[in-house]
Parts: structure tokens; C-alpha cells; sequence
């Protein structure tokens, strides 16, 4: 049977199937089963942000009679009641110092602050923040309380926010110290 085999194939018929197989072969060197590319990861880590009080928040010295006493971003102050605004203790705004990295923006809340100043025997003055965020260390003087400074962008890795404010002098107004607090905390946008 082997010899019947080996003669029914012939010379012509293996030459054919042997480059019909070397065709095939060198045909499938030109397709691809898989392909690969890369990219490249980046992660950029900033200074952390930060923010340090600069200079306390003092409205002065105050009478009953002064009224609604507002004290501007640049430490200025002006008054509606009729008594003359004493001197002696200088007023001056609040300064917060922001520093982080380059001239990214960041959010401002201001959670946490008084809406009333206090005495020891807990008398109380109504106060409404006035706020501004500047790039640079100088108030521009703003009165309004109604539009907090909610972002800032740092100039140069440094921003600054100043705390002003309008506060309510009742016409009897217990003589004493009154305090509270404003709180800024800031955050990268």
C-alpha cells in the first residue's frame, strides 16, 4: 500500500503544496495577533496652602452713640450714630497671609466666625464681616459687608485676605471688652 501511495503523489503536486505553505507563511509575517503603545503618567504634588493670621481685627475705641461702626479692609473706620468715634486704641483690619504654590486659586470659608461680639458679662454687639482677598499686602479699602471674598489666586506662591467689619453699637450700650472670633480656611480649587 505504501508504494501505491508514493505514486498516486506527484513531483508537480508536492512543489505546489510546498509554495502554496511558504506563501502562507511569509503572508502571516505581515499580520499582527497584537499591538502595544505606552503613555506617560504625570502626577504634580503643590506646597501644601496655608494661612496665618497677620494682625488681629480691632474696631477701637466705641461709645454708646456711635451707631452702626464700620471699619474697612485697610483698618479705616466711619460711623452712623451722632457721638465723635474716640480715639486712643487704633483700629485695624484683620490680616490672614495665604502662601502655596504659584498662582493657583483657592476657595475661603469663613464657617466658624462670630455674629456677635461678647463681654464677660455676655453682652452682646451684632457684627457682619466685610472681607476682601488681594494678591497683594495692601487693602483696597472695602466696606461691604453683603459680598465675602469666597476664592483668592496666589501671585507668586502668596495671597492675603484682610477681615474688616460693621458693628452694631446699641444706644445704651454696656461699657466693657468685646470679643470674638473670625476663622478663614482655605483650600486649592
Amino acid at each position: 500500500m505504501t508504494t501505491s501511495l508514493k505514486r498516486s503523489v506527484r513531483p508537480q503536486s508536492l512543489l505546489a503544496l510546498s509554495a502554496l505553505v511558504l506563501l502562507g507563511a511569509a503572508g502571516m509575517r505581515g499580520v499582527r495577533a497584537a499591538d502595544n503603545a505606552t503613555a506617560s503618567a504625570t502626577a504634580v504634588v503643590l506646597q501644601p496652602i496655608a494661612v496665618t493670621k497677620s494682625a488681629d481685627l480691632v474696631f477701637g475705641n466705641l461709645v454708646a452713640g456711635n451707631g452702626v461702626v464700620t471699619l474697612a479692609t485697610d483698618g479705616t473706620r466711619t460711623k452712623s450714630g451722632t457721638a465723635v468715634l474716640p480715639t486712643g486704641v487704633a483700629p485695624a483690619a484683620a490680616r490672614f497671609d495665604v502662601t502655596g504654590a504659584g498662582t493657583n486659586t483657592f476657595s475661603i470659608d469663613y464657617t466658624g466666625s462670630d455674629t456677635v461680639l461678647t463681654d464677660a458679662s455676655a453682652n452682646t454687639m451684632a457684627v457682619d464681616w466685610i472681607t476682601e482677598a488681594v494678591a497683594t499686602a495692601t487693602a483696597t479699602g472695602k466696606t461691604d459687608e453683603t459680598t465675602d471674598a469666597t476664592t483668592g489666586t496666589l501671585a507668586a506662591g502668596a495671597a492675603y485676605i484682610f477681615v474688616g467689619g460693621k458693628l452694631t453699637v446699641g444706644a445704651a450700650q454696656a461699657a466693657g471688652t468685646y470679643t470674638g472670633v473670625v476663622k478663614v480656611t482655605v483650600a486649592y480649587n
